[in-house]
């Protein structure tokens, strides 16, 4: 085989002509087409790695704030129970003292009903008492009570302490109008009437013009006026002064 050396070198021509065409209108568009892509892709892959550094960063951020809310959460629950257990303790509290209170409200309540059913038990058993002596006496009341409750008075007359006895002296001297008022239960003998005579005239310093009366009501004794004065030493009086003064005065 022989080769043509005309159509050998016009074959490289057109090789090199193809060359240069390929070279000057397609690779070097392509070329340009190609970097243009890839910094087109590096700038998304750089857009890319920013975001995501950005992302990682709001990530870390939000796992930061996530830690921190729950610290804060913590603190606040162990705040909160801290507070509700001091209120628990403050409210038991409160009610230990209301119910102590009420406690001893209903303790002095049930004493004071307990000191008044014994004051009204003591009442009445001391009024009872002073209701049969009543009428015990007055079955007993006799001229001779009368006589010795008169005879008693007479030596209580005699027996008063100098001050007492300068009172009514005073009293009497001041007070000198009237006569002397004394009635009994029973009608007295003329001996026991000089004898009361002679004591209050006694007492007075002076004589006392005396009146005598007779009252059934008495029951037994004497009861003596003097002016604005008045001694006395009858059942009437002490049955009286014991049911009326006795219960309060058990105290």
């Amino acid at each position: 085989m022989q080769y043509d050396w005309t159509t050998f070198v016009l074959e490289i021509i057109n090789f090199l002509v193809l060359v240069w065409l390929l070279k000057h209108f397609l690779y070097r568009p392509v070329m340009a087409v190609i970097a243009r892509r890839q910094a087109a892709v590096e700038q998304n892959i750089a857009e890319a790695r920013t975001r995501e550094q950005e992302a990682q960063a709001l990530k870390t951020q939000y796992e930061n704030r996530l830690v921190s809310w729950e610290a804060e959460k913590q603190k606040a629950g162990a705040a909160l129970q801290a507070e509700l257990e001091a209120e628990h303790g403050r409210r038991l509290q409160a009610l230990d003292t209301e119910i102590e209170a009420e406690r001893a409200r209903r303790q002095a309540l049930a004493e004071h009903q307990e000191e008044e059913r014994r004051r009204a038990a003591e009442e009445e058993a001391v009024a009872q008492g002073g209701r049969f002596v009543a009428r015990l006496l007055a079955r007993l009341a006799s001229p001779e009570i009368d006589a010795r409750l008169a005879d008693l008075f007479i030596e209580d007359l005699q027996r008063l302490a100098e001050t007492q006895r300068q009172t009514l002296r005073t009293a009497l001297t001041e007070d000198a109008g009237p006569a002397v008022r004394v009635v009994s239960a029973f009608p007295m003998t003329a001996e026991r009437q000089e004898a009361i005579r002679t004591a209050l005239a006694g007492l007075a310093g002076r004589d006392l013009p005396c009146a005598f009366a007779v009252d059934d009501r008495l029951l037994a004794g004497v009861h003596v006026s003097l002016g604005s004065w008045v001694l006395s030493a009858d059942l009437r009086d002490e049955l009286r002064f014991f049911t009326e003064v006795a219960p309060h005065g058990s105290d």
